[in-house]
């Protein structure tokens, strides 16, 4: 089977890669790179700031909440919650670990789209957001997030992840006890952005910040029931801070 070059894209992350003009050759093919590219369903920027993927999550899960308001009068609560549940969060839902670093302003534009679909699916627009959560049993779009990695982290850790993750995050080897168990080493970085935010560097300091009764896991679906209690109120790790 042949390549079609026709069919390829190419990126180059990084700030000094938009103005290098960088090409890549293929049997004789010259490829660009692009400031933008879409694979399974992600788009994905040269800065890694996945402002353009946010977007149109958002706009997608607007016309569905508001396709929900226009028949929502035919439907009861659960009703409603259903199809929020199996149609809005979906959006949110695909590949979170990939774009969770999207700053402050796209973070803040997600849980807007949350909190007016609990206003209108419990007809309360006078509780605050967090009221909201507590009232529907729902976790925080961000906080649901960061359970997600701590899921790929446990993955990776006991080796359930895909191989050429096994080694991006590794257990503590230490011959003492010590008061936290199961903790994981911090690796060295240079820059925020492609440092600080990355699985590598995000997942492992988040781990160490979870309970031990939680790091102490070593079955996965037992790990998954435990952290989908977690609200992430005592963690203080670069993901949260984000």
């Amino acid at each position: 089977m042949k390549a079609n070059p026709d069919k390829f894209q190419a990126i180059a992350v990084g700030n000094k890669s938009k103005s290098g003009n960088i090409k890549f050759n293929l049997d004789g093919n010259e490829i660009l790179c692009d400031t933008e590219v879409k694979l399974l369903g992600v788009t994905i920027d040269y800065q890694l700031k996945f402002k353009t993927h946010i977007s149109d999550i958002c706009k997608k899960a607007s016309r569905q909440l508001n396709v929900l308001k226009r028949i929502g009068k035919h439907l009861s609560k659960l009703g409603r919650l259903t199809i929020y549940h199996s149609y809005i969060m979906s959006n949110f839902n695909y590949c979170p670990v990939v774009w969770h670093f999207c700053g402050e302003g796209n973070t803040k534009k997600m849980e807007k789209i949350q909190e007016r679909a609990l206003r209108f699916i419990y007809e309360d627009f006078d509780s605050d957001y967090e009221t909201l959560l507590l009232k529907s049993g729902l976790p925080s779009l961000k906080i649901r997030r960061l359970r997600m990695m701590a899921i790929e982290t446990f993955k990776i850790l006991h080796k359930e992840s895909p191989v050429y993750l096994h080694d991006i995050i590794n257990f503590k080897n230490v011959s003492y006890t010590f008061r936290k168990q199961q903790t994981v080493e911090i690796p060295q970085v240079r820059t925020t952005h492609f440092g600080l935010h990355s699985l590598r560097y995000a997942g492992a300091t988040l781990w160490n910040e979870l309970p031990d009764t939680i790091r102490a896991q070593t079955n996965l679906n037992q790990f998954k029931s435990m952290i989908n209690n977690w609200n992430g109120n005592s963690c203080r790790c670069g993901s949260c801070r984000a």
